[in-house]
């Protein structure tokens, strides 16, 4: 982690944060705050939860901009500068304030320095990151959709974590929803609901609650793919992107007991036989379309996602499940830290 370890001055303000990734003992990649809570949550740290809270909050999204994909309360993609045809990267990421949610629900679960006094001098950031998540709800799907911003597309091909591909899909037709990110939403609005309550923040709980159900149902519903017994990768405006991905393993990460019907979880668990391997699950099953062993996010086995999967499995009782995502530590312990897998 020392490797990673930096320190960004903006606007007056000092943050300690940590790079993506490193090559030799040197940064690669840049600074993105999805990785960041992500991880965060993982090591339940408190001090990187609270600075990646200070990063996301300082520099979250103030106006619509359709070059960098910027809304009002949209937290940052990636700090640092990337650019194609004319777009930027910057706000390129439809979770992440979902994700500052979590964390500050999940800073306030760890009860560690005071956490409400904290929290209480970002609230305007959080208020910010609930309205932009509630603005993309409708008819309880969270849409993503570059017109919000002004824009036709995104610099990046999706805007969820696996943002290099769709499998099947060389255009989307916007608005799309992510099946992951319908989940990370539910989960999301259900941290708003704690939040709100704790720290006064304008909304009423049970609505929150309630709204965070209503969500989760639409994953076994209009987001169901019954032909792989799994939910949908994602479904934009003309048709749906099948598929059996490590999304539908991923996603237990954000439930809870109660909130998967019993055939879907058979369903799900079933299908994880098609991505398992000795190093854990791959992020897409073989014998599909667009499916490569060595592409970015439709083949390769990422370790950071296999601790997401493990902690699914525990959260709802699937033994087998967590033993395939624990053998990434055989690979670990032979490659190191690697990014992906393949």
């Amino acid at each position: 982690m020392e490797t990673l370890r930096t320190t960004l001055v903006d606007r007056g303000e000092r943050f300690t944060a940590f790079n993506a990734g490193s090559e030799r003992g040197a940064p690669r990649f840049g600074l993105f705050p999805r990785d960041l809570f992500t991880t965060g949550l993982m090591l339940c740290d408190p001090e990187l939860l609270r600075e990646s809270i200070r990063f996301a909050v300082h520099t979250i999204g103030k106006e619509c901009n359709p070059v960098t994909g910027e809304e009002p309360g949209r937290v940052l993609h990636e700090w640092n500068r990337a650019e194609r045809d004319g777009l930027l990267s910057h706000y390129n990421a439809a979770e992440t304030s979902q994700l500052l949610l979590i964390a500050a629900r999940e800073l306030l679960r760890l009860g560690a320095e005071e956490p409400l006094p904290f929290l209480d001098t970002v609230r305007a950031g959080l208020v910010a990151a609930g309205q932009y998540v509630l603005s993309h709800v409708e008819e309880d799907l969270f849409l993503e959709d570059p017109s919000r911003c002004g824009g036709r597309r995104y610099f990046a091909h999706a805007t969820y974590w696996k943002d290099s591909h769709l499998p099947g899909r060389r255009e989307i037709a916007y608005p799309i929803t992510y099946s992951l990110v319908q989940a990370q939403t539910a989960c999301a609005l259900r941290s708003l609901a704690m939040l709100t309550a704790d720290l006064s923040l304008g909304w009423e709980r049970e609505e929150l609650l309630e709204a965070g159900g209503r969500l989760v149902a639409e994953i076994w519903g209009r987001l169901w793919d019954p032909e792989h017994g799994v939910p949908l990768i994602a479904r934009d405006r003309e048709t749906p992107v099948p598929g059996v991905s490590s999304d539908a393993l991923h996603m237990l990460a954000y439930l809870q007991p109660g909130d998967v019907p019993a055939s879907c979880l058979d369903g799900i668990q079933a299908a994880s036989a098609q991505l398992e391997t000795d190093y854990g699950f791959r992020s897409y099953a073989p014998r599909q379309s667009d499916y490569a062993p060595d592409a970015y996010h439709l083949g390769s086995i990422w370790p950071y996602e296999q601790v997401l999967i493990a902690r699914g499995a525990c959260r709802f009782g699937l033994e087998g499940i967590f033993e395939g995502a624990a053998r990434v530590l055989c690979a670990l312990e032979e490659l190191g830290f690697p990014e992906l897998i393949v």
